[in-house]
């Protein structure tokens, strides 16, 4: 059920994303160096969805031909979801591929579908955030459809902001 959930998420962000953010949403704040961390909330009704986005700061291989790429943090209290890391990668990712999130000397297995990657183990979410929370980069390792391996490299800065943001908004 939470799988469906996320791919419903997933759908109503992407649909609402363009290049230079997320359309149909509140902004709540920019935080880190350069407003490294946008928080946003997005309403419909009684529907609410608070979430956190950052680009990546650095990519390999460079001058890749893709989409917008962004780490996100999202909580949707209706289905009671609260601070779930995913990954939009801006490319379709290898069928049947993993992608790998690294922060410090941790590294945790995403699963994948489409262009999106979320934690595959639910109950490691809580450390991830807490990792996320303490360390300065996150690297996501994955693998395109077109083989071609990506490594997205995310600034922590500001991380901890944002977050307490989006956990304020839909408290």
């Amino acid at each position: 059920m939470r799988f469906y959930t996320k791919l419903i998420a997933i759908f109503l962000l992407a649909t609402s994303v363009n290049a230079f953010g997320i359309v149909d949403s509140k902004l709540i704040g920019e935080y880190g160096s350069g407003k490294a961390w946008m928080a946003r909330v997005s309403e419909n009704g009684d529907q609410k969805i608070c979430f956190m986005s950052s680009n990546p700061i650095s990519t390999s291989p460079d001058n890749l031909n893709r989409g917008s790429a962004a780490l996100m943090i999202t909580n949707m209290p209706n289905e009671k979801v609260f601070n779930e890391p995913s990954v939009q990668a801006g490319f379709p990712f290898k069928l049947g591929s993993n992608a790998t999130m690294i922060i410090g000397d941790s590294a945790h297995k995403l699963f994948t579908a489409g262009e999106g990657a979320w934690v595959e183990e639910t109950k490691l979410e809580k450390k991830i955030i807490q990792q996320m929370r303490k360390g300065s980069r996150v690297k996501v390792k994955s693998i395109s459809t077109r083989n071609t391996k990506i490594t997205d490299t995310y600034s922590l800065i500001g991380f901890t902001k944002a977050l307490e943001a989006i956990n304020k908004a839909c408290s």
